[in-house]
């Protein structure tokens, strides 16, 4: 009688204590679902909880959760026209490098225009098109070179030009990073695939009889670059983006006065590292 009496209060016991258990059970377990095969861990940041894959490359158990997202620079649904232009002149009254070059008559100009537009497939994440084109040309009316009389070496040209002319068209994906709080300043990484075509003329004059060396000019370029935008007004954004490197390949085919092939050269290469000489400045309008 008395082993019924105690099976029965524990009976009750377990009866009682079992909705306590099953909270406590999914309250510890409710961070981890299952669907199919994959187990999604929910790690907490602040007061949201991000799902993180664990089939990722990294074990989950390592995974942190760094927060980049969570300031948003620009929304999901926005369009961005971004434009850039520069133009700068030379002449040999700018420079005084050249010391052994006597009576230089040297003069060029450089003109370029990049038209861009993206739109935000997500928050702070971009994806566009952009177009260029760049104009070069440059004339050497005469210059002198010499070395002194005990080296015996002088040299004179005259009658020297270029010209270049290359239109760009390109993709690109950037994703952003906010700053502040606010969203006023923030950091950018970009990939960006272009393709350039174009040709530049080299003339020259020797003896006074005027000739001219053509180049057709065809590059493919897979680039990384990083940069920092600041809104200057509600829906303008300036950027500021340096070149970190990447792939090119370059093909030149050189052409006489008629316009028949008399060479081509290939070139190729790859690398990694910043380019002081790839600086661009400009502006991307949000709509």
């Amino acid at each position: 009688m008395k082993g019924k009496i105690c099976l029965a209060w524990v009976a009750a016991a377990v009866l009682l204590a079992a909705p306590a258990l099953a909270s406590e059970g999914a309250a510890a377990f409710r961070d981890r679902a299952v669907q199919g095969q994959e187990v999604l861990t929910r790690v907490p940041s602040g007061d949201s909880v991000r799902p993180v894959s664990a089939a990722r490359f990294l074990p989950t158990a390592r995974r942190i959760d760094r927060g980049i997202n969570d300031i948003c620079y620009a929304y999901r649904g926005e369009m961005a026209i971004g434009f850039a232009a520069s133009y700068g002149t030379l002449t040999s009254e700018d420079t005084d490098i050249m010391l052994l070059l006597d009576g230089i008559d040297l003069s060029g100009s450089m003109f370029t225009l990049n038209p861009s537009f993206g739109y935000f497939i997500r928050d702070n994440m971009c994806l566009g098109v952009s177009f260029g084109y760049t104009r070069m040309q440059g004339t050497l009316g005469n210059v002198s070179l010499n070395l002194g009389s005990a080296n015996d070496i002088s040299m004179s040209l005259s009658g020297v030009g270029f010209k270049s002319r290359m239109t760009t068209m390109g993709a690109f994906m950037r994703s952003y990073a906010g700053v502040d709080p606010k969203g006023h300043f923030g950091l950018f990484g970009e990939l960006e695939l272009t393709f350039r075509m174009g040709g530049s003329v080299f003339s020259y004059a020797p003896e006074g009889e005027a000739k001219s060396t053509e180049n057709g000019n065809m590059q493919l370029r897979v680039a990384f670059n990083s940069g920092v935008a600041v809104y200057i007004f509600p829906n303008v954004c300036c950027t500021l983006s340096f070149g970190l490197g990447g792939f090119q390949f370059n093909r030149v085919d050189q052409k006489d006065a008629s316009g028949n092939v008399t060479g081509t050269r290939r070139a190729s290469k790859m690398r990694l590292r910043l380019n002081i000489a790839d600086i661009r400045i400009g502006l991307n309008f949000h709509l």
